[in-house]
């Protein structure tokens, strides 16, 4: 409300109740105006007419409240001494109150929870906790929320500054909680003394007042490494399934692209397929985990067929997966090198999307959401990175000397992937797109052997590196230590569930 129309509302004022008792009020329904825009979101055109009056039904509705509130304050005031902090009428807009949303709770228990309104002293004021939590609504500035609370502004804005070294206030979102905590000083005035903000679950934001000026600091929580062991049977979808058993994604998508060199994660799973999984944690001491770390040992059951596999470092200090008998997980070519994806169209003839008749489809054709992150296949050497045709966006690896990959309709081609660059299986070479001849976002996969596109799925694919002599003794050395605590560690998470479930149910 500008100063145009807080004038016309004491005009409205006027004209109902004359001169004398006219600058007072309106200065009471300008405050009570104002709360109504603020808590309600009213826009002018609700409250005000178009030469900018107080709508006839406010000034008598609010003029009817504020002369009924004004007689029982008096009757009040009577048989009391001080004044109350519920009392509204007795407070006078001019002391400069202002309108806030916090979790403040008064004497009388009249405000409780977040998102009520309170009225406070910009000076401070001795009712207010001197330990408080705010929370941050839509439209939120840190700055004016810390004056709302009592902050001076030129507190407000060192504060914001101290915390820059550490997070961009800019950041904090909707919802973000923030505790406040105060020094009763002399009088009514309470002095800002620390504020709070959690960024996650081990990061807090800490700003202190030091002398005249404001610190900030990170307080991290301690974080210890456990190991943890799950499993999840298939209903659905084995990221649906893994979920509903606790087991964290990052986990998930690691194990898929661990297995993901001699499984077809569209095709083989099925339900009622199982995943085991042991994998390093690291949490603070109440539970609260800052990430995973690795994956030391998986196991597929497909049908029948059981793939387990355990992580080993070797003598010379590289790490990789291997099956019991020693052999490396990894095969010359990925099978699907992309994460997440549906088949769309497999290699062989088809009546071709755009092109509206019967031609040789020369690959595999995976649909996945713009942007999904495409891996070499293999170890090799860029060949080409660029447009190329109607396969738009377009790379190809030379493997070795009979095998080539190639990858199309991309989105987006990593910058460091360069012809002439070397790449290593697994690494992400560019992104899922449309371009080129394409009717939606998918990947246009190739094998080549010889010069020639063969079907993916029917090459014949050697396997990686075969553990021998004191590394073969050394992985069973560690096979069996991983079995015993993969044990060990399921039924103790076991039997947690089952106490959790039994308090859960007497509870």
């Amino acid at each position: 409300m500008n100063k145009k129309q807080r004038t016309n509302l004491e005009i409205s004022a006027q004209r109902l109740f004359g001169n004398a008792f006219t600058k007072r009020l309106a200065e009471y329904l300008y405050f009570i105006a104002k709360f109504l825009s603020h808590k309600f979101h009213l826009r002018s055109r609700y409250v005000l007419t178009k030469k900018n009056n107080l709508r006839l039904r406010y000034v008598a509705g609010v003029s009817t409240f504020m002369v009924a509130a004004i007689i029982s304050f008096t009757l009040t005031s009577q048989n009391s001494e001080g004044l109350s902090n519920h009392h509204f009428a007795s407070i006078a807009p001019a002391s400069g109150f202002d309108i806030v949303t916090d979790s403040l709770i008064n004497n009388d228990g009249l405000l409780n929870g977040v998102s009520h309104a309170s009225i406070i002293s910009n000076g401070g004021n001795k009712s207010l906790p001197l330990d408080r939590e705010i929370t941050i609504v839509s439209g939120d500035a840190l700055g004016v929320v810390m004056e709302k609370q009592g902050i001076g502004s030129s507190d407000a804005a060192v504060i914001v500054k101290a915390m820059k070294e550490y997070y961009d206030p800019r950041l904090i979102k909707v919802g973000q909680k923030i505790d406040l905590h105060f020094d009763e000083m002399s009088g009514d005035e309470q002095r800002f003394r620390e504020m709070t903000m959690e960024l996650d679950p081990i990061k807090t934001l800490v700003v202190a007042r030091a002398g005249d000026e404001f610190k900030a600091r990170l307080h991290e929580k301690e974080v210890n490494k456990v190991i943890k062991a799950q499993q999840a049977e298939v209903k659905v979808s084995l990221y649906g399934s893994a979920s509903q058993a606790g087991i964290p994604q990052t986990i998930v998508a690691n194990a898929i692209r661990i297995f993901s060199w001699n499984v077809d994660f569209q095709r083989d799973i099925h339900p009622n397929d199982t995943l085991e999984v042991m994998y390093e944690s690291y949490e603070t001491e109440s539970g609260n985990v800052s990430k995973t770390g690795d994956i030391l040992y998986a196991k597929l059951k497909l049908g029948n067929r059981e793939i387990p596999l355990y992580r080993f470092e070797m003598s010379d200090g590289r790490v990789d997966y291997f099956q019991p008998d020693g052999r490396s997980i990894k095969r010359t070519l990925m099978k699907t090198p992309i994460n997440g994806a549906r088949m769309s169209s497999g290699f062989g003839k088809r009546r071709h999307p755009v092109l509206g008749y019967t031609k040789m489809h020369k690959g595999v054709d995976f649909a996945a959401s713009r942007g999904t992150p495409i891996f070499a296949a293999g170890d090799g050497v860029i060949e080409k990175a660029g447009w190329f045709s109607s396969y738009g966006k377009y790379i190809r690896i030379r493997h070795n000397s009979k095998l080539k990959t190639a990858y199309a309709h991309m989105s987006k081609i990593k910058p460091t992937i360069k012809p002439g660059r070397r790449v290593k299986q697994g690494q992400v070479i560019g992104y899922v797109g449309t371009t080129g001849r394409s009717t939606g976002p998918h990947l246009h996969y190739e094998v080549l052997s010889r010069g020639r596109q063969v079907n993916p799925r029917s090459v014949n694919l050697p396997t990686g590196e075969e553990l021998s002599g004191k590394e073969m003794a050394n992985f069973k050395a560690t096979v069996n230590k991983m079995r015993l605590k993969y044990a060990s560690t399921i039924e103790g998470t076991k039997v947690a569930d089952r106490k959790r479930h039994r308090r859960g149910f007497f509870n």
